[in-house]
């Protein structure tokens, strides 16, 4: 059972979190303090890779929606076909050269559905889909296209997901 502090023990104590949160905000390391405590849900995603509203958007799934289909969606919201890179095959998902998305300000959106866990370019996390959300300054932003709560790409979730990012300014 844990012990009951005194209001100035509780002082003391909050004196010495604040201190350490004022300390970490100093060195940058706020976010992984925040995290450290169980308080991600403070921590607000900054998509502070760089590159252009225009660039390519990648979608990457083990997916049965025809590539034309999603083309043809991409179209009709006006955000240019053309712009789409597309891995639609699960195995090839596995090989597919994540790197190239690094630093590279020619794509802004990679937008995922069901990939293996063990592909390359995960680092040492679970998948490459968490190596790239742990990573938000190397690679473009990432979104993930849940349907019936698992990642799979839909022809509305892919649009539904489209719409947001025009909406919020962050694609054109």
């Amino acid at each position: 059972m844990s012990k009951v502090l005194e209001i100035e023990e509780l002082e003391d104590l909050m004196d010495e979190i604040r201190a350490r949160v004022f300390k970490a905000n100093r060195q940058g390391e706020l976010d992984e303090l925040l995290a450290s405590l169980g308080m991600d849900d403070l921590i607000e995603p900054e998509y502070a890779f760089d590159s252009y509203k225009d660039g390519k958007i990648v979608i990457i799934a083990g997916s049965e929606v025809k590539e034309s289909h999603l083309r043809k969606i991409a179209e009709d919201l006006g955000a240019g076909k053309n712009r789409l890179e597309f891995c639609l095959d699960y195995n090839a998902a596995q090989k597919y050269d994540y790197h190239k998305l690094q630093y590279n300000s020619s794509y802004r959106v990679i937008m995922f559905g069901a990939v293996p866990h063990s592909s390359t370019g995960k680092g040492d996390s679970s998948s490459v889909i968490s190596e790239m959300e742990k990573n938000q300054s190397a690679y473009p932003r990432v979104i993930r296209l849940w349907s019936n709560g698992t990642l799979k790409i839909t022809k509305t979730n892919f649009k539904t997901e489209l719409e947001k990012l025009i909406s919020e300014g962050y694609i054109e």
